[in-house]
């Protein structure tokens, strides 16, 4: 009999220490997850990345409205009028009538140069006739030009919206990447949450089996008459204790896979996760000030508030520059015909044209100019808002660094230790057994030494865990999404 439960506990602790490459058997469609596809599937589905995604198409749309103000843009008119009026004087004009079509094409520079060109076509006819043209035809095309020399000069102030957009739209790709490291870390914990709920049930099934053989050895000693028959109760009661522990432990696995299916966005009724990669146990060397370079350096929020600053900045400079007095270079030349018929006024305006110039300043110049003054102190606050919110982060980093290789470097003598407790109370558990087979302990004993090496065994795989769960989040910090996954 004790070769027996020598043989079955090497056995279930040969099975355990596999951790779970060596699953039981499942009824129905078991999902067999590696950590990477959960972290890939997540990235694909995921509904706060989605709406991170949305912000940068909000912000693209920004940038293409602002792009805007540069497009070209064509105006056609047309209209028709009459005036009939008392006929006072034997030569005058009881009733005129006018047509016009007029087409335009302007366009503004990035240098703020504002160009029109207009074909003006019209018809003017009277009762009674003019002893002029009547009716008379016209044609025309002008071309106008507009300079700001004061407000507005220059393309870094005629840019400065398209700038801010476009530099608001990388800020939001960033934070999508900014929300794929996070989100990653997430499915990291929660994939090993669940590890760890897989391998908590296997201990239990382990302390479980040993109190089953522990009470049926009992049983056949009281048979044999070595123990006495009130010694068969505390074995028979703690197996029923240990699977109330199973059913627990059954629970936990529920929890955790619900957690795992939520950040993945997979369907509630398929068959259970199963997770097939085991926590990465290989020590790591680190050093923090080489961690925070990097995540300075990489992090996707912190260059994300580099662009927000960035972006305030030319918003402040814009404001700054609506602070001064509009003054506008202005000038149109143009030529056109006029004649009985409308092809005899094209005509004339190409072989004996009628020209025209024009050239001159405009000047505008608000007393009060309140609404710049409160833009740029809108602007203002929101730069000195985006620098201090960039420190901050930057702050909060540092911080996060100096923790989590505190942590990393913690969960691995913790390893350690729960290693070395976990043989000890091994071999304490082989010396109880020992000597209850020549009477020298009861079952008290071995059940207490059961129990010490089901919880180090616990302690042990949690240890494990925890390393795995500070090494995401040493990735997480450093905005890494896929590091040592291939993604």
């Amino acid at each position: 009999m004790k070769r027996t439960l020598e043989a079955l506990m090497i056995l279930l602790a040969a099975v355990l220490l596999l951790g779970l490459s060596s699953r039981p058997a499942f009824a129905g469609d078991v999902q067999l997850l590696h950590i990477a596809e959960a972290v890939r599937l997540a990235l694909a589905n995921n509904l706060g990345l989605e709406v991170r995604r949305d912000e940068v198409e909000i912000a693209l749309g920004a940038g293409e409205a602002a792009r805007g103000e540069f497009d070209v843009r064509l105006e056609g008119e047309g209209s028709l009028g009459a005036k009939e009026s008392a006929l006072y004087l034997p030569d005058g004009v009881e009733k005129e009538e006018t047509a016009g079509v007029s087409l335009g094409a302007s366009k503004k520079f990035t240098t703020g140069t504002e160009v029109g060109v207009t074909w003006k076509n019209g018809r003017y006819s009277s009762t009674p006739a003019s002893p002029l043209l009547d009716p008379a035809w016209s044609s025309g095309l002008s071309m106008t030009v507009r300079q700001p020399l004061l407000q507005g000069f220059g393309s870094e102030r005629q840019t400065a919206s398209l700038r801010a957009a476009e530099t608001r739209s990388d800020a939001a790709r960033q934070l999508v990447g900014f929300e794929a490291a996070n989100l990653a870390a997430r499915v990291k914990g929660a994939y090993w949450n669940l590890v760890y709920a897989w391998q908590e049930k296997r201990v239990k099934e382990l302390s479980l089996s040993l109190a089953r053989k522990l009470s049926e050895e009992t049983k056949e000693r009281i048979a044999a008459g070595t123990l006495a028959k009130v010694d068969i109760h505390q074995p028979r009661s703690e197996v029923a204790r240990r699977e109330e522990g199973l059913i627990s432990a059954d629970r936990l696995i529920g929890l955790y896979e619900d957690e795992l299916r939520l950040l993945v966005n997979a369907p509630a009724l398929g068959g259970p996760f199963v997770p097939a990669d085991k926590p990465p146990t290989a020590p790591l060397s680190l050093d923090a000030d080489a961690v925070l370079k990097r995540a300075l350096a990489s992090r996707p929020d912190i260059k994300a508030a580099e662009l927000e600053l960035r972006a305030a900045g030319i918003e402040t400079e814009r404001a700054e520059d609506r602070l001064r007095p509009s003054l506008d270079m202005v000038g149109a030349v143009g030529q056109g015909g006029t004649d009985s018929s409308y092809a005899d006024s094209l005509g004339d305006a190409v072989d004996n044209p009628e020209t025209e110039w024009q050239a001159g300043l405009v000047l505008a110049m608000p007393l009060e100019n309140s609404a710049a003054k409160g833009q740029r102190r809108q602007a203002s606050a929101a730069s000195r808002k985006a620098a201090n919110s960039l420190a901050l982060l930057r702050l909060e980093v540092e911080k996060s660094v100096r923790t989590t290789v505190r942590d990393v470097q913690l969960a691995q003598k913790a390893m350690e230790a729960t290693a070395k407790t976990a043989l000890a109370t091994k071999k304490r558990l082989e010396a109880e057994e020992a000597k209850f087979a020549v009477g020298r302990a009861t079952t008290l004993d071995v059940l207490t030494a059961q129990e010490a090496y089901a919880q180090a065994l616990s302690y042990e795989k949690q240890s494990e865990v925890g390393y795995a769960l500070a090494l995401a989040e040493l990735e997480r910090i450093q905005g890494r999404v896929g590091e040592g996954l291939g993604l």
